[in-house]
């Protein structure tokens, strides 16, 4: 797998604003270049796993991609976005699990990067979050990543 999460930089003022909404992460830098290196170093300390390391692309109209150099780290980012939409909600981990009928066990395993769910499983989680969350799934051409 190799999950990229999609985020904006924009010029405001003096400084250059850098969001990626999904991963809850947001900061700025004095130049836009500076912004890029500062989301990149904002996720690997919350992230803090020796040998994590994100790759930050920028695209056109000031879109930036955020995606993990190993694949096999994909399931840290994945879980820092269940843990920052189930935030962004308001619920604890039992009320997730017990909207999804699980076992609050089972749900957090997700969270804790111990289990990878398949996009599916995410679309599920969302839902359960939020029930009038819209989750979009986009499939990016590497070529307009790189």
């Amino acid at each position: 797998m190799c999950i990229k999460f999609e985020g904006r930089v924009f010029k405001q003022g003096r400084y250059w604003p850098i969001d990626v909404p999904a991963l809850n992460v947001h900061t700025q830098g004095k130049s836009r270049k500076d912004a890029l290196f500062m989301i990149k170093d904002a996720l690997e300390m919350i992230i803090d796993r020796k040998g994590f390391s994100v790759a930050v692309s920028l695209l056109p109209q000031n879109r930036v991609i955020v995606q993990t150099k190993n694949a096999a780290d994909d399931k840290y980012l994945i879980a820092r976005m269940l843990q920052g939409q189930r935030a962004k909600c308001g619920l604890s981990i039992q009320q997730v699990a017990d909207r999804l009928g699980v076992s609050k066990h089972a749900y957090a395993q997700y969270e804790q990067a111990r289990a990878i769910p398949s996009i599916a499983k995410i679309v599920e989680f969302i839902s359960a979050m939020n029930k009038h969350a819209h989750v979009a799934i986009d499939l990016l051409n590497d070529a307009e990543a790189a």
